[in-house]
């Protein structure tokens, strides 16, 4: 009985999906956009390959784009003759997310396990993850083979077998690039973990098989920087200001932890008082820059009119100083983060300093993190605290449902 009210609950969040798909769902806002865009350059792909890359890599709107998942469509859509089937496969297939973000929790973390299947599903709630799926975006593609990666290194086996599921991860990793290259960053922290466990005969032997898959792309971005301008082109969309980026993931990412936080306010409390003197140190920090930032206009400080966040979209509802709210929201969302990373810390913000690089472009939307953030934190932070959500998710599960659910809404309200 149990069993089936777990995948019965599974069945019906992925019929949601394809609900959402008949009504034309766009939760997230911008998926509809991204489609009419993008589309085109997938029926290019269907006839002509060479011109079509042509006309893939003169635009400037494909900048931060691979052309392989453009390129996978476009061949589907020549079996699929019916663009509708082919956007149902493409639903069903991002469904696959969450039960593989519960076999990372089931790995990780090996308790509650039922609770833990009923927590992966939250993936559903994301407008995002939704809207990636109803339109036929490539994010949903890419997070799969993201969490797969982060499954297989996380994989715990015999060390004689330790060297499959690292190729695995790294395989996966190499096939996330290729639809969404930023997330190449990430490879610097598997090759330390590859490091720290396997021998040199293996870890040179995995660093030649990532020079082997990386062949094609290396070949496609040599083209394009010879042939389109890229690297100056690139530039006019890249935002080198790593502090005002900082802000901005920041904040989103606060968005993400409030439920769980709520859900560890007593252990929050006793860091707090524990670490005052950390917390006023890190305060002056952000005030110091703000203050040098408001006084000599030196431009420290400075955001991208689109994009931002949720917090960033109250900063504008409100009329409130956008940069003095995203660096009280940054603030803070820096003292959980270090709540949460405490007895790792070193690890932690290596890996939160990936992150944050992985996004070098001016305009952030809240999109290239949802559900990234849940894969990183639950799949790759290690942390007691995320260990005790974990142990207590049972009784706290109904608070971040409904926190999630309630985004959900929001975002479908916002943007009708």
């Amino acid at each position: 009985m149990y069993f089936n009210k777990k995948y019965f609950l599974y069945l019906v969040f992925s019929l949601s999906l394809l609900v959402g798909f008949l009504i034309n769902e766009n939760s997230s806002g911008g998926a509809k956009l991204d489609y009419e865009y993008l589309f085109p350059f997938t029926e290019n792909f269907k006839y002509d390959f060479l011109n079509a890359i042509d006309i893939f890599a003169k635009d400037s709107g494909t900048l931060i784009h691979s052309p392989v998942f453009y390129i996978l469509i476009g061949k589907a859509h020549n079996l699929f003759f019916d663009l509708n089937y082919l956007k149902i496969i493409y639903i069903i297939i991002s469904c696959v997310l969450p039960y593989i973000f519960y076999l990372v929790l089931k790995e990780r973390y090996q308790n509650n396990l039922d609770y833990c299947f009923y927590f992966s599903l939250i993936i559903f709630f994301s407008p995002y993850f939704r809207s990636s799926a109803i339109w036929l975006l490539g994010d949903n593609l890419s997070l799969i083979f993201f969490c797969l990666s982060v499954y297989f290194i996380n994989k715990k086996t015999e060390n004689s077998k330790n060297f499959t599921n690292f190729f695995l991860s790294l395989f996966f990793l190499s096939l996330c690039c290729y639809i969404r290259y930023y997330y190449f960053i990430f490879s610097i922290y598997y090759f330390y973990v590859f490091y720290k466990n396997l021998d040199v005969k293996k870890f040179y032997l995995l660093i030649l098989i990532s020079l082997i898959l990386s062949i094609p792309a290396l070949i496609y971005f040599f083209y394009i920087v010879n042939n389109y301008d890229f690297i100056n082109r690139l530039s006019k969309h890249s935002n080198l200001n790593l502090f005002s980026n900082s802000l901005v993931i920041l904040s989103i990412i606060l968005f993400y932890l409030i439920p769980f936080l709520i859900t560890l306010t007593n252990q929050f409390k006793i860091y707090v008082r524990q670490n005052i003197k950390l917390i006023i140190s890190i305060f002056l920090f952000f005030l110091v820059i703000f203050c040098i930032d408001g006084f000599f206009k030196i431009r420290l400080i400075y955001f991208s009119e689109l994009g931002g966040g949720i917090f960033m979209k109250i900063a504008i509802l409100s009329s409130i100083n956008t940069s003095l709210l995203l660096s009280i929201f940054s603030f803070i969302s820096f003292i959980v983060l270090d709540f949460f990373f405490q007895g790792k810390r070193a690890e932690n913000y290596f890996l939160l300093i990936i992150l944050i690089l992985s996004f070098p472009i001016f305009t952030l939307y809240q999109k290239y993190f949802d559900p990234l953030l849940l894969i990183f934190f639950f799949g790759l932070i290690k942390s007691k605290q995320i260990e005790k959500i974990i142990e207590k998710i049972k009784k706290n599960l109904s608070v971040i449902y409904l926190y999630f659910f309630s985004f959900y809404l929001f975002s479908i309200f916002y943007y009708l």
